[in-house]
């Protein structure tokens, strides 16, 4: 695993760098069949041989059921199973080192149980969360499960 290399996910306000080799693929949103059914998932991707339900997040990284027309991505996180999807309004791939970037670990006090955050970080005049795929994929599916 190569600590320098992130996905950074925009989307609202909120500023979510992951690990790139946790990252499956970058799509665009016109590639997701869009579910009308009022469920949490937005819609599914199927391509690549996967199939994957695609989620769109708020700045508090709660689940929105209704897309914003700002979401013109996607990223699947890996998983054991099925990747998952996060909508986003913008993607960039980041080398944190080259950037000059210094991720501080969360302080106990910033510490929420659950949260999938790990570190801070300050990029481009925006505070910035990092966070490893899979605890964000656990964290989306606890939300599901209340």
């Amino acid at each position: 695993m190569n600590a320098d290399f992130y996905v950074l996910l925009i989307f609202d306000n909120c500023y979510l760098f992951i690990p790139q080799d946790e990252v499956q693929s970058v799509e665009i949103v016109a590639d997701i069949q869009l579910n009308q059914t009022g469920k949490a998932e937005i819609g599914k991707f199927v391509g690549h041989g996967l199939e994957a339900l695609i989620y769109c997040l708020t700045d508090d990284l709660s689940i929105m059921k209704e897309m914003p027309s700002s979401r013109e991505y996607f990223v699947l996180l890996k998983t054991k199973e099925n990747p998952l999807g996060i909508v986003c309004d913008d993607v960039e791939n980041i080398n944190i080192t080259k950037e000059h970037l210094h991720p501080q670990d969360l302080p106990p006090v910033m510490r929420i149980k659950g949260s999938p955050i790990r570190q801070l970080l300050f990029y481009q005049d925006n505070m910035s969360c990092i966070c490893d795929g899979a605890a964000l994929v656990k964290y989306v599916n606890a939300q599901l499960a209340t």
